[in-house]
């Protein structure tokens, strides 16, 4: 009976070992990056000032500032051609945050009839390396069937195939093809979100300091934490940046909401913000944290409606990252940005309570990011170090403007800021804290009005050029003009023709000569 009883055991345990087996791929040896001929993609997202270019090659580029991004919906699908059969038995995928949860690996000697390889479902992103058994394959598909957020498309950095080296001779191993991958790989087991510890300060804000920077947008939690966004960095320390304004942003439902929360999705993590700033210190970069609070329902933030409880919510949101500000060294914070409603006199107080409280746990250069139409009437500069203006001022009525017309009109805006600064006796330096231009027709008018999704909007790199370059040539002669932030750049390439951001466009031409020479 014990004897019959340890056989069974023992016929069902050596079944289920060679069913265990029998799942895995066998030992490969080394093995070789497939180089690829080319990709194509089933759809690509073309919104405006968010997607990426529309290049199938991005995925094969290995570049992992460049990515694929798709329409929003299922079923999408990117398929890698090697020109010739391989042997093929692991992909690695890399995945912006925008990936799928459930999707298929399917391999094809034609393009026509395809065999699925992997079937997966439940999947969380990041770096995903596939392995399975050697199939020989010209084509490669990744098919996404059930994407993570029915808002979102499909976006991919990179797919990488490989296959066994004695199979293809002629391929070389992925470090020696593409070493920015390979490395990716090697470090990819570091735990995801852990807190980095402060790097040092290049050094302590000075008031006569000219602050050469950009704003770095994200709204995403983990946006600011990935290799493109590190990239970007180094891109802009060589241009020439060397302050950086990172915008976190938190959210009320309406403009008579009195509670201020963060996005789960949105607003960046703070191990996010910490790596960003942790890596312009190491560039050498100064950084400016730059708090905002955004209205869900699409009002603007300049129409919040403040009251006492709205008030005690914000005090809580902004001391919050002025801790974080003070335990990452950071050089300058902001205490608000663009909250016109609630910087009148009635709610002086609030504002005095607020400033006392933050500087009893920051040290560092402090400012207030006053709308254009807003910066006169603020009545607590004095308390800060530098006047801070988004300085979205309407320039000309003339869609089509010389720039001797630009100039003349930003010289009248220099006169007025010049005029106030005298006459209210306000001795601080001016940092415009933002200044942008669409880089279409017309964006002069309304600088504030973002114009990228206008259907009828026209291309126009040569006015968002000659505005920014007008701006610094009439400001510059003022000895209380500091400095500027262009919003924006985001920590990723973006696909934007009609967008504020300059990366590629000939205003940054403009933006890079002057910040060599100020």
């Amino acid at each position: 009976m014990q004897k019959a009883f340890f056989l069974s055991f023992l016929l069902v345990f050596c079944l289920g070992l060679c069913g265990c087996f029998a799942q895995q791929p066998a030992q490969q040896g080394d093995l070789v990056y497939l180089k690829a001929d080319c990709s194509s993609v089933s759809s690509f997202d073309t919104t405006a000032d968010w997607a990426p270019l529309p290049d199938s090659k991005a995925l094969i580029d290995g570049d992992l500032l460049t990515r694929w991004s798709s329409s929003y919906t299922d079923n999408q699908w990117a398929t890698i051609d090697f020109g010739t059969a391989k042997m093929v038995s692991k992909v690695i995928l890399f995945w912006e945050a925008a990936y799928v949860v459930d999707y298929d690996i399917l391999v094809s000697p034609d393009n026509t009839n395809w065999k699925t390889v992997l079937s997966l479902k439940d999947r969380h992103g990041g770096v995903e390396e596939l392995d399975f058994t050697p199939v020989k394959a010209r084509f490669v598909k990744v098919l996404g069937a059930k994407r993570l957020n029915p808002d979102w498309g499909i976006s991919l950095w990179e797919i990488a195939c490989l296959g066994p080296a004695k199979d293809n001779p002629e391929d070389r191993p992925l470090a020696s093809v593409y070493p920015e991958l390979a490395n990716k790989l090697s470090g990819k087991a570091a735990t995801p979100g852990e807190e980095e510890s402060p790097v040092a300060s290049p050094g302590a804000l000075s008031p006569l300091e000219f602050q050469k920077g950009i704003v770095y947008t994200s709204w995403g939690k983990k946006e600011l934490e990935i290799p493109a966004s590190d990239k970007t960095l180094e891109y802009l320390y060589q241009l020439g940046v060397r302050h950086l304004g990172i915008m976190v942003v938190w959210f009320q439902e309406t403009i008579e909401e009195k509670s201020i929360t963060a996005d789960p999705k949105d607003t960046p993590e703070d191990n996010a913000l910490a790596h960003a700033i942790n890596k312009a210190h190491s560039l050498g970069m100064k950084v400016m944290l730059k708090p905002h609070v955004d209205v869900k329902d699409g009002a603007w933030r300049g129409d919040i409606i403040p009251s006492e409880d709205w008030f005690k919510s914000y005090k809580e949101f902004i001391l919050r990252y002025a801790k974080l500000a003070a335990k990452y060294n950071l050089e300058a914070y902001t205490i608000g940005t663009e909250l016109g409603n609630t910087t009148l006199p009635l709610w002086q107080k609030q504002w005095d309570d607020i400033i006392k409280e933050i500087k009893a746990v920051y040290s560092g250069k402090l400012t207030y990011c006053a709308n254009w139409n807003e910066y006169n009437t603020v009545e607590f500069w004095n308390q800060l170090d530098f006047v801070g203006i988004d300085a979205y001022f309407a320039l000309t009525q003339n869609k089509d403007p010389t720039k001797e017309e630009l100039i003349e009109a930003w010289k009248a805006h220099a006169v007025d800021i010049d005029s106030w600064l005298q006459t209210k006796k306000v001795d601080k330096p001016v940092v415009f804290t933002e200044i942008g231009y669409c880089s279409a027709d017309g964006t002069n008018t309304q600088p504030w009005a973002t114009l990228s999704n206008a259907s009828d909007a026209v291309v126009d790199q040569q006015e968002q050029a000659d505005a920014l370059d007008a701006m610094l040539v009439a400001c510059t002669a003022y000895p209380w003009f500091k400095g500027l932030y262009w919003w924006s750049y985001f920590p990723q390439d973006r696909w934007s023709p009609l967008g504020y951001t300059i990366r590629g466009k000939k205003a940054e031409e403009i933006f890079e000569g002057w910040l060599n020479k100020l």
